[in-house]
């Protein structure tokens, strides 16, 4: 432990594709608070097949990893999604997708890393302290590794080191459903201020009875409301996805945080980078970050071994990260942004709605901003 050269806190899916990557060249430690790898879950689990993901990050290098996953790890896979308007009337548009077994993917990553070299120290919190990352839990040491890479979530204790406030976060909660009616081909999600404001619900089918159900929303539009009572009026009085949930049973109560400004303003300080939830790379028009994380773990992973190797300025980890999908993940804040005044209001978000078609709604996906949205041709209706 003593010749650790970097030093990656959160075993997610950008710390361990970090992790995995630098273990190629340099003696890597995986750090998480959590027991068990991959749980509690706090996500979805939806990510696209690898051609949606090219069109998304059409310049981002994909890992083999996010390509190629193991058949274990995926519960089930959907070849449409549809959107819903507050109004009940949706819009569909083919989008190809996997919904992974998050514990068994999480797990599958870690594995890889452990396998590749990597020492993987779970139960085990880290802080740092003037420099020195600090170690509690199963594994208690002082280290002093020559890079860090903070992969540890939207409370990043690496994030904070770097003088990086909390940003605006979503707040999810999920339910893991049984003996439901919903489509198992689609993806749904539900856009409505009184259903989830400032956010959306969304229905991913797991199997044919089966479904992941949840809500994500932003603190400052709860007004009040308890985000259970929100996930349960959705499920029981949605005009539409109540007849579809509502004779379904609940076996497991999934919550988590997702960031919702985009980037950090500081992602790489000293020798410190961020990646994944930590760095904010998650899409704020979907609340997708599997794909970022994992493209940002890469990159991290590489840039630690540049500057180990070659003295490469860790500098460069913001250029290329900038390069891959800064733009894509810059734009997805500027339409999360530009509909903001219509998630308080669900007569305008139907004009919105009315306004795209599903073509365009797949484009607002993928972080292109449709000519309907670039007119605001829809918030004087």
């Amino acid at each position: 432990m003593e010749d650790i050269q970097l030093a990656v806190v959160g075993a997610g899916p950008a710390g361990s594709t970090a992790a995995e990557v630098a273990a190629r060249s340099a003696k890597v430690v995986l750090i998480d608070q959590k027991s068990e790898i991959g749980s509690p879950v706090q996500c979805g689990g939806f990510l696209p097949e690898p051609r949606e993901l090219e069109r998304l990050m059409p310049r981002a290098r994909l890992p083999q990893t996010l390509i190629e996953i193991p058949e274990r790890c995926i519960l089930h896979r959907t070849r449409l999604q549809r959107i819903y308007s507050p109004s009940g009337k949706g819009k569909e548009f083919p989008v190809a997708g996997r919904v992974l077994d998050r514990r068994a993917f999480d797990r599958h990553l870690a594995s890889r890393a452990a396998r590749a070299g990597v020492r993987v120290l779970p139960a085990t919190r880290a802080n740092l302290i003037d420099g020195t990352l600090r170690l509690s839990g199963r594994f208690s040491r002082d280290l002093w590794p020559q890079i860090i890479i903070g992969a540890d979530g939207p409370h990043s204790i690496v994030s904070r080191a770097m003088g990086n406030p909390i940003q605006e976060l979503g707040l999810c909660l999920e339910y893991e459903m049984v003996d439901v009616k919903s489509d198992a081909d689609a993806a749904e999600m539900y856009f409505s201020a009184n259903y989830a404001p400032g956010g959306y619900a969304w229905i991913i089918p797991t199997g044919s009875d089966t479904a992941n159900v949840g809500v994500g929303v932003r603190a400052s539009y709860l007004a009040g409301r308890k985000l259970p009572d929100i996930l349960d009026r959705f499920v029981g009085e949605h005009p539409v996805a109540s007849k579809k949930l509502g004779s379904g049973e609940v076996l497991a109560v999934m919550r988590g945080l997702v960031p919702a400004g985009g980037s950090q303003g500081t992602i790489q300080k000293s020798n410190m980078l961020l990646a994944g939830d930590a760095a904010g790379h998650v899409m704020a028009t979907s609340g997708g970050g599997i794909p970022l994380a994992m493209v940002a773990g890469r990159i991290a992973g590489e840039a630690a071994i540049g500057h180990l190797q070659d003295k490469m300025p860790l500098q460069e980890y913001v250029s290329r990260i900038r390069e891959e999908f800064g733009i894509e993940l810059s734009r997805s804040v500027q339409l999360r942004k530009m509909v903001d005044l219509a998630m308080k209001s669900d007569s305008i978000m139907n004009a919105l709605f009315a306004a795209l078609s599903p073509d365009q709604m797949k484009s607002v996906m993928r972080a292109e901003i449709p000519l309907p949205l670039k007119a605001r041709e829809w918030s004087d209706k």
